[in-house]
C-alpha cells in the first residue's frame, strides 16, 4: 500500500522588483511634499494666526526693496574699515590785519583820515592858499551826517562849506589853476569852478549874475573869480559863500584840503 501524502501548498506570490521601487519612491515623494506643506502652513501660522494667505510677487518685491534700502543705510552711516576715522576740529580763530586806509574815502568813517591825508600831503610840497572871503565859518562840511536845512525844511548831507559873506563881497581863487565851468545851477546859483594845479577842483557856489572869469582862463592865487550873490537852496542862511572841494570825483572838506580857518 503506497503512502498517501497530504498536505496544504503555500501560495507564493513573486512581484516585479521595478514595481516595487515605482512604488517606493511615489511613497518618499508624497512624503516630502506633506513635510514641506506642513512646514510652510506653520509658518504662515506663526506670522498671522487668523488669515492664511499666500505671498504676492509684488510684495515679496517691497520686501526685498525694502530690506536692500536698509542694508545702503546702514553702509553710508557706518564707517568703512578701509577709511580712517577723523575726529570734529574746532574752526581756526582768524586775525585780521587793520587794512591802510586809502585817499579815496569810501564810506563817511574814512572821509576825515583820507582828506587829513591829502592836506598833509599838499602841504609837504608848501603850497599855500588864499582865503576866498574873509567871513567866519557858519555851516561845516558834512557827508558823515545829516543837516538840517531850514531852507528846505529837511536832513540832508552838507557837501561843502559856507563862508560868511555879504552880497558883493570879492570872491577869489584859493589857488592857480584853469577855470573849468562857469554856470547857473537852479540851486546853487551862479558857480565857477577852478581845476587847481594841485590837482583839486574847486567849486565856488552863489556868486552874482556877472562873473569876473570865463571857461578856460588861467588864475592866479588871489585871482577875483566874481562876487557874491544868492543861494537858493540855502537862502534861509543869509548871505554867504558855498565853496565844495572834490578830487577824483569824490567830495572832500574845504577846511582840511584848502586849509580854510
Amino acid at each position: 500500500m503506497s503512502n498517501i501524502h497530504i498536505g496544504t501548498r503555500r501560495r507564493t506570490s513573486k512581484k516585479n522588483p521595478a514595481s516595487r521601487a515605482s512604488f517606493g519612491l511615489f511613497l518618499a515623494a508624497v512624503a516630502i511634499a506633506l513635510t514641506a506643506a506642513g512646514v510652510r502652513i506653520r509658518k504662515d501660522h506663526a506670522a498671522s494666526p487668523d488669515t492664511f494667505t499666500l505671498p504676492s510677487a509684488s510684495s515679496q518685491q517691497s520686501a526685498d526693496a525694502a530690506e536692500q534700502t536698509q542694508s545702503a543705510a546702514a553702509q553710508s552711516t557706518s564707517p568703512r574699515s578701509d577709511q580712517a576715522t577723523v575726529a570734529p576740529t574746532s574752526p581756526k580763530k582768524t586775525e585780521t590785519q587793520p587794512t591802510q586806509k586809502t585817499a579815496v574815502p569810501q564810506d563817511g568813517d574814512e572821509w576825515e583820515d583820507s582828506e587829513q591825508t591829502l592836506a598833509i600831503q599838499v602841504m609837504g610840497q608848501n603850497v599855500s592858499y588864499t582865503r576866498p572871503a574873509g567871513g567866519a565859518i557858519t555851516k561845516p562840511y558834512s557827508m558823515a551826517s545829516l543837516v538840517y536845512s531850514r531852507t528846505m525844511g529837511d536832513w540832508r548831507t552838507h557837501s561843502g562849506l559856507d563862508i560868511a559873506a555879504a552880497e558883493g563881497e570879492t570872491v577869489r581863487s584859493a589857488a592857480e589853476g584853469t577855470v573849468a565851468g562857469v554856470s547857473e545851477d537852479p540851486l546853487y546859483g551862479v558857480t565857477v569852478v577852478v581845476n587847481q594845479n594841485d590837482g583839486w577842483m574847486v567849486y565856488y557856489r552863489g556868486l552874482s549874475k556877472d562873473p569876473a572869469v570865463r571857461e578856460g582862463e588861467n588864475v592866479s592865487a588871489g585871482a577875483t573869480l566874481g562876487t557874491v550873490g544868492k543861494i537858493p537852496c540855502e537862502s534861509a542862511d543869509g548871505s554867504h559863500l558855498h565853496i565844495e572841494v572834490k578830487k577824483e570825483n569824490q567830495f572832500f572838506d574845504p577846511a582840511v584840503a584848502l586849509g580854510i580857518r
